[in-house]
């Protein structure tokens, strides 16, 4: 018997036409008429509101025991679907039918209060999910071993780093004993070490029946741990079955696929060069998922030079949503004449980035007889940066608000001769 099935699902969101209060008017009028006619997109205000399909005829089964990892690009709908069997969303057609006790590690302390200590979360997270109290007693101590806060227990979680959050999150959502482990990208937070023990135990309860969906932009960790492999595009499925092949071919289309516009510009490839990939590295070269507020990051963007260029400078944006934050170039164009594949790192600083979720775009602009020119990816990378540092009982909160928090040089001194 299957632990999971989802038939035919869909979920569709209603995007508002126009500004300003026009545009607000138009947003409910939608919900209320879609509620009315039973979300039918012919019977919406074609003026008012548009249909985004953020997921569609998406059908697949799990049975106890499996591992399934869902990959894709930013926007394939990876997250609408562990929302929808979560139940924090409802889908707008199909449906999904599952059996078992459901947790979810979907967003970093979801359902944690910031203001009472890691002890009563425990307890309160728990009792969420229906967990008796004695079960909670019974288990206290693994659950505070695993996420390794016992000298922290009793502190109020608005003091916790964002490390120690992610840790907290996940040993409490793993010994609720869950039949069904829903697991976003932040599972990627967390220095290596831990991420390793998360996927052993992870593997380990998978052997005894613990049905798990692991959404990772890590293909190593999908092809390590997971059984099948399922690639969302667009919404809809593209393919579903060993993981091996699912990511080789997932990895094969991403860059694949050029665009067919006249114009050369703001595009990852055209005649002259390609940007194979942009990834998050530490100063050793290592792919990680998360940038750890306390060490070096860079930002790695592998292109092609398929002809002979002049000169090249690489890039990034930053955004936090659809703020742009800073922009970053190489100052000295590099020269470049011979075919092949090259690499620019663009550094990161330590004590540079906010405890929060960024996305990048990336960019290479390259001369060729005289003519610049330049390519382009959009949403290359989105991450989150975290902190691993013990709680501090002062100021903790003003970096977990910030876009950024550069850690500056300060100076502080008695004012002579002052009244």
């Amino acid at each position: 018997m299957n632990s999971l099935t989802a038939d035919n699902l869909g979920k569709c969101f209603y995007i508002a036409q126009g500004r300003g209060r026009d545009a607000s008017r138009g947003n409910i009028a939608g919900r209320v008429w879609a509620r009315a006619w039973g979300r039918k997109g012919e019977r919406l205000p074609s003026r008012q509101v548009k249909e985004f399909w953020a997921l569609r005829n998406v059908s697949f089964s799990v049975q106890p025991g499996t591992v399934l990892g869902i990959i894709g690009p930013n926007g394939a709908g990876k997250s609408t679907l562990l929302r929808v069997i979560a139940r924090v969303i409802l889908p707008s057609e199909g449906r999904v039918v599952g059996i078992g006790r459901v947790v979810s590690l979907l967003e970093l302390g979801a359902g944690f209060n910031p203001e009472v200590s890691a002890r009563e979360n425990i307890f309160m997270n728990a009792a969420m999910y229906g967990v008796p109290r004695s079960d909670v007693v019974r288990h206290f101590d693994e659950i505070v071993g695993f996420a390794e806060i016992g000298d922290f227990v009793d502190n109020p979680l608005k003091f916790y780093s964002s490390g120690m959050y992610l840790r907290l999150a996940f040993s409490v959502a793993i010994n609720m004993r869950p039949a069904i482990l829903l697991a976003d990208e932040i599972l990627a937070v967390g220095d290596m070490a831990f991420q390793e023990r998360c996927l052993k135990r992870v593997e380990a309860m998978a052997k005894n029946g613990l049905t798990v969906l692991f959404v990772s932009h890590d293909m190593d960790a999908i092809i390590r741990v997971c059984d099948r492999a399922l690639w969302l595009s667009a919404g809809q499925t593209k393919g579903i079955g060993d993981p091996e092949e699912v990511v080789t071919a997932y990895q094969n289309a991403a860059w694949a696929t050029a665009d067919v516009a006249r114009s050369e510009r703001g595009r990852h490839v055209n005649r002259y060069a390609e940007i194979l990939n942009v990834r998050l590295v530490t100063t050793a070269g290592k792919e990680v998922g998360a940038a750890p507020a306390s060490e070096d990051v860079f930002i790695r963007i592998r292109f092609a030079a398929k002809t002979g260029l002049s000169q090249v400078r690489c890039g990034f944006d930053l955004y936090r949503r659809t703020v742009l934050l800073f922009r970053s170039a190489d100052h000295d164009p590099k020269e470049i004449g011979q075919v092949g594949i090259y690499e620019a790192w663009g550094r990161i600083p330590a004590h540079f980035l906010s405890e929060i979720v960024y996305t990048l775009n990336a960019f290479v602009v390259f001369s060729r007889e005289g003519k610049e020119m330049s390519l382009v990816v959009h949403n290359a990378l989105s991450f989150m940066s975290y902190a691993t540092e013990e709680p501090s009982t002062f100021g903790q909160r003003l970096l977990k608000d910030a876009l950024l928090a550069p850690r500056l040089e300060w100076r502080l001194a008695p004012l002579a001769n002052a009244d």
